[in-house]
């Protein structure tokens, strides 16, 4: 029974008041966090809000004089009290778009300011037509109607001021969705209305109506204007009034849902980008990981002088960036910056997978959350090939695989199609072991036209068939070498995995590399330092107590095998422990796609 080999393709799944004003004026500096960070935000959203409830409540404590009054000039009595539910409808309204400027909506401050600057207009033209019936009893000197038009315009005024701070796109997919969703449903609704006025009986109102009658009515009857004039007579025509009231309320909340969506990110990234990528990677590259940011699955956004990007993915309303910024050392914090304004633009939250600590006070610094998620275990190859490969751990296995016959072979690009085919059915037979699958995002996939041009070291046995096979890639770090895939046969001898490292780290040395990274050991090393956090602790719980499902002590046990030195790896995300749980299942669905 051969040995069970842990899955080794490394997986993370699942100062001042110079300052405040800068943020007042310029918040495109750094796109803040926080409640105090965000007061401007809350200022406009809590007067929106505010204004809301004094449209809703003000209509109800007021009467007019002796006669229904618009801009001083007597009115009818329907046109005064439509006026009032405008109103009304208008504070509602405000109420729920409140919330979206807390989410820095730019169609939510476009609307804000229409429908203050109409709310208040509303509240204007009743000013000297009329008294309140309870508060001016309570509170002499007050005269509500002359005040309650206060929130709405300081409302509008709060938003001009501070406009700059709301700069969230909606999707224009989304818009045209919308409008096409209202249009449709707008008709749908008059079309049931008015069949249902054509199909009632004379019996259920008292009256029959014509074909123009029927639409008047269905649409008084959807926009909540009413009927006064109609009084059901059966329980069926109670019904069909209160019913196209449901109508009426169901399909503005469709609409307004529709607006305020996130953008809906669609990948299209121009191969001149990825060029453009890859040579700011040859000039500041430092990591293992940097090769899996010319992935086909990463979007970039580079920085204005175009020294510098970020490679990332979203997944729903998350984007998650694969390591740090690349580019000059001294512009990092710029291009984290601008990519925290770019996520924020879109509705997104965002998200750094894999981090090493360099950067760590960059994050710490703009407010975000830092989680460490594992270790690196990098090989010394000196050390190795001279100390740790000669232990019993590996000699005696070594010495069996030699001695049987397998060999291990360099095999250098470009390969023949016979070759790839061979590795393809071994690939094929790893994928078909319980566990196994293919994963992207920081990990590379089986690709025929990847691996033609990758450097392969193969296990060969006694008759020449391969048995295993893994891909050395390049890691940007100097001197530092590494593989992305290692696959293997379903039956493999004991021992085989073993041999194939030795002797390619060996061979590796041999041609100048000083360094291999074995790759991330998921949640190894968390929580178990004094000063970890909370959440740390949490993780380390899960490493303890749920190894039985996802063998982290697994693979942690057997690349400790290989003496590396172990770097801790961390993820930089926002919004404290639920943006950590969103992030966690963004990151799990943005390796499985």
């Amino acid at each position: 029974m051969p040995e069970e080999i842990p899955d080794l393709e490394p997986e993370f799944s699942s100062a001042g008041l110079s300052a405040a004003a800068r943020r007042f004026l310029k918040p495109e500096e750094i796109d803040p966090v926080g409640f105090l960070a965000d007061w401007p935000v809350w200022l406009v959203s809590g007067t929106t809000f505010l204004a809301g409830l004094v449209g809703i409540v003000q209509p109800l404590l007021v009467r007019f004089e002796k006669h229904p009054k618009l801009l001083s000039a007597l009115v009818p009595y329907e046109l005064y009290h439509l006026s009032k539910t405008v109103e009304i409808g208008f504070a509602l309204l405000l109420i729920y778009l409140s919330f979206n400027l807390l989410r820095r909506k730019r169609t939510a401050w476009w609307m804000a300011v229409t429908i203050n600057a109409l709310s208040a207009g509303l509240q204007l033209i009743r000013i000297g037509s009329e008294h309140s019936i309870w508060l001016a009893d309570k509170v002499s000197g007050i005269d509500l109607p002359n005040y309650s038009a206060v929130p709405p315009i300081l409302g509008c005024g709060f938003l001009l001021i501070l406009h700059n701070h709301f700069r969230v796109k909606s999707e224009s997919k989304s818009i045209r969705f919308a409008l096409i969703t209202s249009a449709v449903l707008v008709f749908v609704a008059l079309s049931y209305g008015t069949l249902g006025f054509w199909l009632l009986d004379k019996i259920d109102f008292g009256v029959s109506f014509d074909l123009q009658s029927c639409i008047a009515r269905a649409f008084n009857g959807i926009t909540q204007l009413g009927n006064a004039d109609l009084t059901a007579r059966t329980g069926y025509a109670k019904w069909f009034i209160e019913s196209l009231q449901v109508v009426g309320y169901i399909t503005p909340v469709f609409i307004f849902a529709s607006l305020f969506r996130p953008i809906n990110y669609q990948l299209n990234t121009h191969p001149r980008e990825r060029h453009q990528a890859e040579d700011i990677l040859n000039k500041y590259g430092r990591t293992s990981l940097d090769r899996y940011k010319l992935l086909q699955d990463k979007s970039y956004l580079f920085s204005k002088d175009g020294q510098s990007f970020v490679a990332y993915k979203t997944v729903g309303s998350i984007a998650i960036s694969l390591g740090d910024p690349v580019g000059p050392p001294d512009k990092i914090t710029d291009m984290t910056k601008q990519f925290l304004n770019y996520c924020h633009e879109n509705g997104w939250s965002c998200a750094f997978m894999q981090v090493p600590g360099e950067f760590l006070p960059i994050y710490e610094e703009l407010n975000l959350d830092v989680l460490k998620i594992g270790e690196d275990g990098v090989v010394e190859l000196d050390k190795f090939c001279s100390e740790t490969a000669n232990k019993k751990t590996f000699k005696s296995p070594v010495k069996k695989m030699d001695r049987d016959g397998f060999t291990v072979v360099k095999s250098s690009p470009p390969h023949s199609e016979e070759e790839l085919s061979e590795m393809q059915a071994v690939s094929d037979e790893w994928l078909s072991l319980p566990g196994r699958r293919e994963r992207g995002f920081s990990l590379g996939k089986y690709d025929r036209a990847e691996l033609k041009n990758d450097t392969i070291y193969k296990l060969i046995d006694q008759n020449g068939k391969m048995l295993a096979f893994a891909n050395q890639v390049r890691s940007y770090e100097t001197g530092e070498t590494t593989i992305d895939l290692m696959r293997h046969r379903v039956e493999v001898p004991n021992g085989a995995m073993d041999f194939l490292f030795v002797k390619m780290m060996c061979m590796l040395h041999t041609e100048g590399y000083t360094h291999f990274s074995l790759g991330l050991a998921a949640l190894s090393g968390v929580g178990t330092e004094s000063d970890a956090t909370l959440q740390e602790r949490a993780v380390h719980q899960v490493y303890e107590h749920m190894n039985r499902f996802f063998s982290y002590k697994g693979l942690r046990n057997y690349k400790n095998k290989f003496a590396p030195v172990w770097v801790s790896r961390y993820l930089v995300y926002e919004g404290g422990t639920p943006g950590l749980v969103r992030t966690t299942i963004a990151i799990a669905k943005a390796t499985e796609d």
